[in-house]
């Protein structure tokens, strides 16, 4: 009977300390016991571990001297350099046999067919690394039929076993896909309930799911490590996986699915935690709950039922078995000596601290001062840094006592000459456990001890955060005293802990390698921090986003605005006990960087060229390699060079690393002698090169590079030619894009293939030109994400503009141009989605000069620069490059001779200076900006016509203009010639029309036609809902007029409502310092205050008028409009001494800025008047009303509600100031008229029933009742109307059950 074909069964997590090996092996053990054939691989080609679940039935000889996996493909990659004849197409299938090493454990008590073969990772001597890092993947499958080599292994695993179980190395790789995608029939991904356990173990899923759908790989989510315990979060965990792994397992109907889920988990016995052991053997059969009884539902779903549970086995057996798996007790150690890799310096610092908080002296010979005593117990700490080497050093004839002890701090194969009892593992564990099993292998166990505590150093085993760094350079070398000088003077103070270390600055010439040293301390004491954040500080304006980036790890909630955003994470940072490190590269420009670099418990660090460092942070001066680390680095790059070449080579250099880096690339990718590229270099002479200060001498070790690239492949040399024009760190998808293409097809036809753009950096790349860190995709998003940097070092970039002349820089500058437009998103620089895109763009427009091109596409760049600062509130910044860019654009104009090319530019330069008015008027410099605006506005329409665009966008400037200079009826003529004119051009719903209606609605609201603005504003509300999503900045703008209008229409609880709302929104998209949400914020608070909330207002206020005058200055409008309001609110409160001083100084900036005839300046002694009025100054207060009334009268109309209001408050000065000069009847009389022209203008502007005219018409009746006695049933009846629209505990309300006069007190309008 023919059997049927076995099954490839893949065990796969995203991360490690999963515990996948663990129940790989003890499924395997499952279905070996109920007759199965089954092989178990240790595919963890990097950490192979399986072997020790196994340890017991395993020949230790045997294991290290027989081949294994990396060995079966090694021999088939020989095979295929040979020249014999290979017979036929199926030649490799002889090399595709796995009992060629697999072998059958040491147990006899399987039924049947039943067997557990073991194929290990490969024979583990000290070859096996090398073997392991000789792999070229990419060759191996493209070159040498890899993939055919691996169908022919897995179709020889499934003919001789039923089930071929395989470990798989975790994360994402070239091992991992062939172990997910090409080898399996089954995929058991093993994932913790981390978000990123789950998200990167469901994002593996899917890839197989949907991209590999025709492998038909059945994929089983297994949820691991679940603690009974913490019941709540598993069951939340649980069911947030479910939502993840949505529909999968497939092939279910969703009943069975259900079950699937509910069933399927794998629970955390700490038991387990000690020893690799077999729940097989150590757990009781049949006991719901157990590691054994999770592993046997594994099995039957892996057999789809065919195995349902472990056969009995006697208890007898059992106990021998775990006799074998369980370890012995140490001894006590009080004197530790520590032993380790530098990569492994913090494991040490934990460790250390651990031992010493349990009462052992522990010395480090990290620290060169440390004494070392004779009695000290060795202990070493082992990972894959050092593994190989330690198994070399480890002595087989030691006594016990000699024999040292071992930490093993990641999957590593054991030392050989060091028993179980003498070690530990801590990989994958958690901090208390790894602790525990520390101690108890020093003989501490049960002793008090420090595992992590916020004064202590952080538990290595645990993930940072956020790690946002450039990738690890592979080829660093050497700088071990400074990397331990650094890290020494980041930890040397208890104020490292307490309260923060000031900066550390990395300080150094050009080419020294400050930012390569920064970026090696980042990668190896990474395990020290919780987020290690890289921000690139050459560019001081775009510190502030970089830093802001950060908002989303920190709990802060991410806004539009950069400044609130990089504001809240240093404060974040101050506060946090998360261990930080930030490091702030080429950091020049002291001053400009000093506000972004925090204080706290972290540490900054920084390098930078500038001395002026030394005042301002601890320096390290980072001085040229050491010879040794010269000749180390040049022999480690080009094997075959002997140390005495490499001295003269970096004799000959004076050390410079950035040459010695460059000397050693050359060699290793021509192949040239040493003795010809002595020849070579010396044309420059040897002064040149011996002087490592002097641009000529790093030039000079580049130039045999740069030959070599132009000769060799001129595609490769013209990419070095355009990274040159931008920006030193460069988004990959800028050089990958088919633009950039274009640029490279005249020097390699296929440069139009992704892939062979790649391979043109990469010969840059092997030069040590450029470097790739092709990052993965940050998880979290945000603006930071991104696929990957290409690298160019600015001196590196000024040497190859050098070589370059004129002519080529700016062909070059103009294909660069021509790559960045074409990155632009196609969507306006107003909607925030677009904002990622066009952050990758900015830094480059400086560096490559793109003001100065003659492409429209690329000119229009710097306008939509100029509109993102306005948007993101860095008005400052805005105007100087508007400025800067107009003085560049204007001597072009001047030089331009082709008319279209001349129209063209004008056309922009007029825009763009619409843009620089914009600025100014947001600034307040409402008079320059006005005189921008009709000069631009005059230009355009001669250039353009009345209806284009920009013309019409200029107009509408213009009318804010106006409504700034307190033009309103001028804006408002202005305002709706530019509207019809939208409408007639563009549909209704247009973005611009609607703009252009919401300015109308603005103008109309400060006409006081409080109407027609709230219709109109309800319409452009509607508009934006239709065409921007609800959350779009212009759509929560249109909902906060119309809260406003709502407040004007005497709606005070609805306008509160819809008000707090938007706040709500905008302080969760733009910010707390957006100026629109600082507008919203002051509104809302006049809503309060108008409802009868003053105290809640006055909170508001305050807070909004701090950031105000923080983010745009004590006279900005937004800033004096709340400061206003503020006043008022004070007033309200009865704090009126305060609130006069503060009137009087926002009236004199105003009088002064505006002048004294502006509706903001008289609104301000409206409300000065009631100040006066409070102080008991009747003269002083009734003269003030007066005159102001008239004046707003003779600027607004008599029938705006100011000066209505105006009036009414001279009124009841007039009625309330003992022993008028007029005498009491004449001023009464004045009084009631002051009151019956108001009331009647208030009525017919506001409606009868508005609070505003319910409260002239109660001043009104009082004043009546006074005069002649009767009314009181008049005033209860408007005391009545006004308690409907206000409530009864109204102030104003209960006022007038008192019978006392109302006044009435101004906010301004927003402009």
């Amino acid at each position: 009977m023919t059997r049927p074909e076995g099954q490839v069964v893949t065990f796969y997590s995203y991360k490690g300390g999963t515990g996948r090996t663990m129940a790989l092996a003890n499924v395997a053990w499952i279905l070996a016991a109920n007759g199965k054939r089954v092989l178990a691989v240790d595919w963890d080609l990097e950490s192979p571990g399986l072997a020790r679940f196994f340890a017991p039935f395993i020949d230790r000889d045997a294991l290290e001297s027989t081949g294994g996996v990396i060995d079966l493909i090694r021999e088939y990659e020989w095979a295929t350099t040979t020249t014999q004849d290979k017979g036929d197409d199926r030649w490799h299938e002889q090399y595709a046999r796995v009992h060629k090493y697999s072998f059958s454990l040491n147990w006899s008590n399987f039924p049947g067919d039943g067997t557990l073969d073991f194929l290990s990772a490969g024979q583990q001597n000290n070859d096996y690394a090398g073997a392991l890092a000789g792999m070229n993947w990419d060759e191996f499958y493209e070159r040498q039929g890899g993939g055919h080599f691996f169908d022919a292994l897995r179709a020889d695993m499934k003919r001789n076993y039923d089930y071929v179980l395989i470990d798989s190395r975790t994360g994402f790789s070239d091992v991992a896909d062939i172990c997910t995608i090409q080898l399996p029939d089954v995929l058991v991904t093993c994932f913790t309930l981390s978000e990123q356990g789950i998200t990167g173990a469901a994002k593996v899923a899917r890839l197989v799911e949907h991209r590999y759908g025709s492998r038909r790989i059945r994929v089983l989510p297994v949820p691991m490590r679940i603690d009974p315990a913490e019941k709540i979060k598993a069951d939340t965990g649980r069911a947030v996986a479910r939502q993840r792994f949505s529909g999968l397992p497939s092939g279910m109907s969703e009943a069975e699915r259900d079950r699937y889920w509910a069933r399927m988990q794998v629970p955390y016995q700490a038991y387990y935690a000690y020893e690799e052991l077999l729940a097989t053997f150590a757990d009781q059969p049949g006991v719901n709950g157990s590691l054994l009884s999770a592993y046997e539902v594994l099995a039957r779903e892996i057999t789809r039922g065919e195995v349902e549970s472990l056969p009995p086995m006697s208890g007898a057996v059992r106990d021998r078995v775990n006799a074998r798996f369980t370890r012995t007790s140490t001894s006590v150690e009080n004197e530790i000596l520590l032993r380790h890799d530098p990569y492994d310096r913090v494991w040490a610092e934990w460790i250390g601290n651990l031992l010493a908080s349990a009462d052992v002296r522990v010395t480090d010979p990290w620290f060169a001062d440390d004494e070392t005593p004779r009695t000290a117990r060795e202990l070493i700490i082992v990972s894959e840094a050092n593994a190989t080497e330690e198994a070399v050093l480890a002595a087989p004839d030691r006594s016990p006592d000699q024999v040292p002890l071992v930490v093993y701090v990641a999957d590593v194969r054991r030392l050989a000459n060091v028993p179980a009892a003498h070690s530990v593992s801590v990989a994958g564990l958690e901090a208390r456990t790894a602790a525990t099993r520390i101690l108890r292998l020093v003989g501490r166990e049960g002793a008090s001890a420090d595992v992590e505590l916020p004064t202590g150093p952080r538990f290595p085993g645990r993930d940072n955060s956020v790690f946002e760094v450039p990738g690890r350079n592979k080829r660093f070398t050497g700088r071990e005293a400074d990397l331990r000088e650094l890290r020494t003077l980041l930890r040397s103070s208890p104020k490292v802990v307490l309260a923060g270390t000031g900066p550390v600055a990395l300080q150094g010439m050009g080419g020294i390698g400050k930012s390569q040293l920064a970026l090696e301390y980042a990668h190896r004491y990474r395990a020290a921090y919780d987020m290690v954040w890289w921000v690139d500080a050459d560019q001081v304006p775009f510190i502030e986003s970089a830093i802001g980036d950060l908002a989303p790890y920190l709990g802060v909630q991410a806004s539009e605005s950069n400044r609130e955003n990089a504001r809240l994470v240093l404060q974040a940072l101050r506060h946090t006990d998360l261990r930080w490190l930030l490091i702030m590269d080429n950091a020049d420009e002291v001053e400009g960087v000093l506000p972004y670099v925090p204080d706290g418990k972290g540490h900054v660090l920084i390098t930078s060229r500038n001395l002026q460092w030394v005042e301002r942070a601890t320096t390290v001066q980072v001085d040229v390699f050491k010879r040794a680390e010269s000749i180390q680095h040049l022999t480690e790059r080009v094997p075959n060079m002997r140390p005495d070449q490499a001295d003269k080579i970096a004799s000959l250099l004076g050390d410079l690393p950035i040459a010695v880096t460059a000397a050693a690339a050359w060699l290793a990718d021509t192949g040239h002698s040493v003795d010809s590229y002595l020849t070579e270099i010396a044309r420059f002479g040897p002064g040149a090169v011996m002087e490592p200060n002097s641009n000529v001498s790093v030039e000079a070790t580049w130039e045999l590079s740069l030959n070599h690239l132009r000769t060799r492949n001129p595609a490769a040399y013209r990419v070095l030619q355009l990274c040159s024009v931008f920006a030193p760190e460069i988004s990959a998808d800028l050089v990958y894009s088919n633009k950039f293409a274009e640029a490279l097809v005249p020097f390699h036809p296929q440069a139009k293939e992704r892939l062979v753009r790649q391979q043109l950096v990469q010969q840059a790349n092997r030069l040590a030109l450029v470097r790739v860190d092709l990052r993965a995709d940050n998880p979290s998003g945000g603006e930071r994400s991104r696929g990957g940097l290409v690298l160019m070092h600015r001196l590196l970039q000024h040497a190859v503009r050098s070589r370059m002349t004129e002519e080529e820089l700016d062909e070059a500058r103009a294909q660069v141009h021509l790559v960045l437009a074409a990155f632009r998103p196609e969507g306006e620089v107003d909607d925030p989605v677009n904002w990622p895109k066009f952050r990758v763009i900015w830094p480059h427009l400086e560096p490559s000069k793109a003001a100065l091109s003659r492409k429209v596409e690329v000119r229009a760049l710097m306008i939509d620069r100029v509109r993102y600062l306005q948007l993101r509130g860095d008005l400052e910044t805005g105007r100087r490059l508007g400025e800067e860019v107009v003085r560049t654009w204007k001597g072009m104009l001047a030089e331009e001779t082709d008319e279209r090319a001349r129209e063209d530019l004008r056309r922009q330069l007029l825009h763009l200076q619409f843009n620089l008015a914009n600025i100014l008027a947001f600034l307040g410099q409402f008079k320059d900006s006005r005189a921008l605006d009709e000069k631009v506005l005059a230009a355009q329409r001669e250039l353009l016509g009345d209806d284009h665009p920009h013309t019409l966008m200029t107009a509408g400037g213009l009318a804010r203009d106006l409504r700034g200079m307190g033009m309103y009826s001028e804006a408002l003529r202005l305002d709706e010639i530019t509207f019809n004119a939208w409408k007639r051009l563009f549909a209704e719903d247009h973005p611009r029309t609607l703009a252009a209606l919401n300015n109308l609605a603005s103008t109309q609201r400060l006409m006081g036609d409080f109407q027609e603005a709230r219709k109109n504003d309800e319409m452009v509300l509607e508009g934006r809902r239709g065409t921007l999503t609800d959350s779009h900045p212009d759509t929560l703008a249109s909902s906060a007029y119309v809260g406003i209008d709502m407040r004007d229409a005497g709606d005070y609880e609805q306008s509160i409502a819809r008000l707090r709302a938007v706040h709500r929104d905008l302080l969760h998209t733009a910010g707390a310092e957006h100026l629109i949400t600082l507008r919203t914020q002051t509104n809302l608070a006049v809503s309060l205050r108008a409802a009868g909330y003053a105290v809640e207002a006055g909170k508001l206020l305050e807070a909004a008028y701090e950031l105000l005058t923080e983010r745009f200055g004590p006279d900005n409008p937004e800033t004096l409009t709340c400061r206003l309001s503020l006043s008022i609110n004070l007033l309200t409160v009865d704090l009126h001494q305060r609130a006069s001083r503060e009137l009087t100084e926002v009236h004199r900036i105003y009088r002064r800025n505006l002048g004294p005839e502006h509706p903001l300046t008289l609104v301000c002694q409206v409300n000065l008047a009631m100040v006066a009025r409070r102080a008991g100054d009747f003269v002083e207060a009734r003269q003030l009303a007066g005159s102001s009334a008239d004046a707003l009268a003779a600027v607004l109309g008599d029938a705006h509600p100011y000066p209505l209001s105006g009036w009414m408050n001279q009124a009841i000065c007039l009625a309330e100031q003992p022993d008028p000069p007029e005498g009491r009847e004449a001023a009464d009389r004045a009084a009631l008229e002051l009151l019956q022209r108001a009331s009647r203008g208030l009525d017919r502007v506001l409606q009868p029933e508005h609070p505003n005219a319910l409260r002239c018409r109660a001043n009104l009746v009082l004043m009546r009742e006074r005069m002649e006695s009767g009314r009181r049933a008049e005033i209860e009846t408007v005391a009545d109307k006004l308690a409907r629209r206000l409530g009864e505990h109204h102030p104003a309300v209960e006022a007038l059950r008192q019978h006392r006069f109302q006044r009435r007190i101004i906010d301004p309008h927003p402009i």
